[in-house]
Parts: structure tokens; C-alpha cells; sequence
């Protein structure tokens, strides 16, 4: 007999899935050729993406007894998503619209079919722990739940709608290009803490950071990146002493400042802010020379860092912030 929990993560994903489909059945040719914001890809390119590789995914693994404590880590450890998802949309870049929505169709196939098969015994796999970054884990019950991808997805095809956008072609140093790995991941962890959270939690006191309600923390994390404007511009020679002055300032203030500038914000316009502000956080990187390297930043804790230390820190913060939605998720709320 499935699990009740299983079954409501697969429900999900199911819903998350049709409203997807209405969303691109809706695109016009001339759509899928249209860039996202604010990276490289086309929403053809995304859709090619999101499909993912149609296979059973963690449920099968479960099945096939190698979903162990040491597999977890050990993948956790060394895997970079950037790889995976060009190899993915490099393998489907010959499809047309008409293949690739029949693709996304079946997508789930394969999963929902294993997942369904999942029972008591299987409880033990289903409470093992996923890390995903500083002060961020998940259960493997929690990574079942997949519609989190499709309403992320969703609102990106949606931006991209609204929008006229055009990728700038941007190269970086190689010291700086190291870091992303870290940095992207802290991102996508955080938007998958973002888009699993219930749709009535948001308004909620926090557990993990009782000062502040679920929405405060989404508006604090997409206002941060105001702070690495502010010292890289400077570290560029180009920024404002007051502006550097105030993001180290007192910590607490600045950012319950922040906060508070926020509140008549919506969820979306908060994630669309989130976006903004990282692709101006690559636009100032992409201009570190080599002669900036070894040129300090001073944090408002006193801590002095070079600039790739400081980037070092960007995949860090967010994923602390990502750990404390954990608890407002539709998996943690879902008995």
C-alpha cells in the first residue's frame, strides 16, 4: 500500500505538472526562442531542462537498495548541477517544441510509478539525511517532493513573457569562475527551499528564526546581494563610501532595514528581485582584473577577505537561510 506522505508529494508534483503543461501549451512560436532572465538560456532550453532524465530518480534508487547513507554523501559531496543540465539540454537541442512538450509529458512516468511502489519498508531509506549545504538538510522523504522544480519553472517562463531580455556575454577570471560551483548550488538549494515552502506558510513566524516570519527571510536573502554591490563597486573603484559605511554597519540593523522596506513585496516580486539582484552580483565579477585579487574587503564584523574568499561566502549564507524554510515545507506539513 503506498505511503500517505508519498502519495501527497506525488499529488503535488502532479498539479505542479498540469499547470505547467497549460503554461507552455500557451507559448507561441516565437516563445521558445525567447531568453530567460537572467542567464544563457532560451525557454526551449529550459523546458529541455526541466524534463530531466525521465528515470525513477531517488524512489528507484530506493528500490534498487543502493540508496545508502555513504551513496548520499558521497554524491552530495562532488556533485555540480551546471554539468548535468548542459548535458541535458546539449542531448535535446535537435528536438522541436512538439517532441520536447510530448518529453515533458511523460516525464514523471517512471518516477511517480517507483515512488507508488514505496512502502513500510522502505521507511528507513525515507528518513535518511540529504546535506545540502551549512546548516541545510533534507530527508529523503523531503527530496521526493519534486513539484517544488515546476512552480520554479513556472515563474520563470512567466518572467520571461514580461520581459524583453537579452544575455550580455560575460567572462571571468579563473579564481573567480571557481567559486561558482558553490555559489550556484547555495542558489538552487535556497529556490528549492523557496518554492517548496506552503503556500500558507509564508506569512508565518519562522521556527527557526522566530524574529522574523518565512516571507521576512525570502525578503532578507534577495535584498543581501545590496551588500556585495556595494563592495565590490568599491573594490572596483567605483562605488559610495556612505553606501560601504552602511551595509557594515551594524549587521542587525541593516538588514532588519532591509526587511522592513519589503513588507507590501510579494512572494514573486521578492523572487524576482532575488534574480535581479545576483545578476548584477555577476555583472561587478565579471569585471575583477587580476590586479583586484589580492585587494581586501572589509566585513562588518571586523574580518578582512580577499575577493574570492568573500565569494566564498555568497552559497554559504543562502543555504543557512534555505535550512530555516525547511520547516514550512509542504513535505513538513504534510503528516
Amino acid at each position: 500500500m503506498p505511503l500517505p506522505q508519498v502519495e501527497a508529494a506525488v499529488e503535488d508534483l502532479q498539479h505542479s505538472h498540469r499547470e505547467l503543461l497549460r503554461v507552455v501549451d500557451a507559448l507561441s512560436p516565437d516563445d521558445w526562442d525567447r531568453y530567460v532572465p537572467h542567464g544563457e538560456w532560451t525557454v526551449k532550453d529550459l523546458i529541455a531542462h526541466v524534463i530531466g532524465d525521465m528515470s525513477p530518480s531517488g524512489a528507484g534508487l530506493i528500490h534498487a537498495g543502493v540508496l545508502t547513507p555513504e551513496f548520499i554523501a558521497e554524491t552530495s559531496r562532488g556533485f555540480d548541477t551546471r554539468t548535468r543540465n548542459e548535458s541535458t539540454i546539449d542531448e535535446r537541442r535537435h528536438f522541436g517544441p512538439e517532441s520536447l512538450r510530448q518529453l515533458l509529458f511523460e516525464s514523471d512516468f517512471a518516477f511517480i510509478d517507483a515512488a507508488l511502489r514505496l512502502d513500510d519498508r522502505h521507511l528507513e531509506a525515507l528518513g535518511y539525511a540529504v546535506p545540502m549545504g551549512p546548516g541545510y538538510e533534507l530527508k529523503v522523504i523531503d527530496w521526493l517532493w519534486r513539484g517544488y522544480h515546476y512552480r520554479q519553472h513556472i515563474d520563470d517562463i512567466k518572467r520571461t513573457l514580461e520581459s524583453d531580455y537579452t544575455p550580455e556575454k560575460r567572462t571571468f577570471l579563473p579564481e573567480i569562475e571557481e567559486k561558482f560551483r558553490v555559489m550556484v548550488r547555495g542558489r538552487e538549494g535556497f529556490l528549492r527551499a523557496v518554492y517548496s515552502v506552503a503556500d500558507d506558510a509564508w506569512d508565518e513566524k519562522s521556527i527557526a528564526a522566530p524574529e522574523w516570519t518565512n516571507k521576512d527571510i525570502l525578503a532578507h536573502v534577495a535584498a543581501n546581494d545590496l551588500r556585495p554591490h556595494a563592495r565590490l563597486s568599491v573594490l572596483l573603484g567605483e562605488g559610495d563610501d556612505d553606501q560601504l559605511a552602511a551595509v557594515n554597519s551594524t549587521v542587525d540593523e541593516w538588514n532588519q532595514a532591509r526587511v522592513d522596506e519589503r513588507r507590501d513585496r510579494t512572494v514573486t516580486q521578492l523572487i524576482a528581485e532575488l534574480d535581479v539582484n545576483r545578476s548584477q552580483t555577476f555583472a561587478l565579477l565579471s569585471r575583477i582584473e587580476p590586479k583586484h585579487l589580492d585587494s581586501k574587503i572589509t566585513l562588518a564584523d571586523g574580518r578582512t577577505l580577499t575577493v574570492v574568499e568573500y565569494i566564498g561566502l555568497f552559497g554559504e549564507h543562502e543555504s543557512i537561510h534555505a535550512g530555516q524554510l525547511v520547516p514550512a515545507s509542504r513535505a513538513r506539513r504534510t503528516k
